[in-house]
């Protein structure tokens, strides 16, 4: 499953994935038991812990607003707690001896304080039906979201379960502009030289350099997102690019034409990232374009 910051989750993929982080977050004790609704429902929950969690997930079908999100969120907590409260057989059946201390909305994101007040008169709300299979003194309603999860997520994309995909900003001519006149004179200087022994047209070479750019900056701020992130997966880019860099002081000495070719050099970083990073393919891509880049006005890599 792929997954970003900015991902827009279908109910069934994040019931799915929400079932994966539990069972991760789990997984040494095997204390988490998902409940299948496709015999007879669920009755308000999708899973339980034997510590008394009892769990259910729950993803707004659309981009909304704050308040639209809240009033969402609150109705299906609403609708769910009811379910908790009135399947009293159900729930018995399905605890047994375990006493339910929290119960818990996994969703996405949350966005507005006006859920936890609602969450805390539906603790009340529960607290006062008396359930036999409820923890009166420590029983909580809670909303947790994708952060209360990042050490399990970071397990996923480390396992190959999940795969990350980042959403590349948008880049203007401004920015490349800008980006070319904060840069040094040797850097562009560089830049300009390398791509004249590739090509002989001026229109070409400047085509190639504002490319180039433009690779240089996405791959820099996906890179910023990473390291602040996903810092596995960062140290794993890092790493491999630091690694086929020295490659480079050896391969200087080749004299295979293909050697001389930016589409080889962004493949061949392109290879070793993919084995190395559980990163999708077209973020691979542009960090490997863009990587190659900064290594011909940084003189990392040069055409002779």
């Amino acid at each position: 499953m792929e997954i970003n910051s900015n991902k827009i989750w279908t109910s069934k993929e994040w019931e799915s994935h929400a079932n994966d982080l539990l069972r991760e977050r789990y997984q040494s004790s095997s204390s988490y038991i998902p409940i299948p609704d496709t015999d007879g429902g669920d009755g308000g929950i999708e899973g339980f812990s034997l510590d008394g969690n009892a769990y259910q997930m729950y993803c707004a079908e659309n981009p909304m607003t704050v308040k639209k999100l809240y009033e969402d969120q609150r109705d299906k907590m609403t609708t769910d707690i009811g379910k908790f409260i009135n399947n009293t057989g159900k729930m018995s059946g399905y605890f047994g001896e375990t006493k339910i201390k929290r119960w818990i909305l996994v969703v996405p994101t949350h966005k507005s304080r006006h859920l936890v007040n609602h969450a805390t008169k539906k603790t009340q709300e529960v607290i006062n039906a008396n359930l036999p299979y409820v923890d009166n003194n420590e029983f909580r309603v809670l909303i947790w979201d994708r952060n209360d999860f990042k050490r399990e997520e970071a397990s996923l994309l480390s396992q190959g379960i999940a795969i990350l995909k980042l959403s590349p900003i948008e880049v203007t001519d401004t920015d490349i502009t800008d980006f070319s006149a904060s840069s040094s004179s040797e850097f562009n200087e560089n830049i300009d030289y390398k791509l004249s022994k590739l090509a002989t047209s001026e229109s070409s070479i400047q085509r190639g350099k504002e490319r180039l750019i433009k690779s240089a900056i996405i791959s820099q701020n996906m890179l910023s997102e990473l390291k602040q992130d996903y810092g596995q997966i960062y140290e794993q880019v890092m790493n491999t690019a630091i690694h086929r860099a020295e490659q480079l002081d050896i391969e200087a000495f080749d004299s295979l034409p293909e050697m001389h070719s930016l589409s080889y050099q962004i493949n061949r970083l392109s290879e070793q990232l993919q084995n190395n990073c559980n990163l999708h393919k077209e973020n691979i891509t542009v960090i490997s374009t863009g990587t190659i880049s900064d290594w011909l006005m940084n003189c990392t890599l040069g055409f002779d």
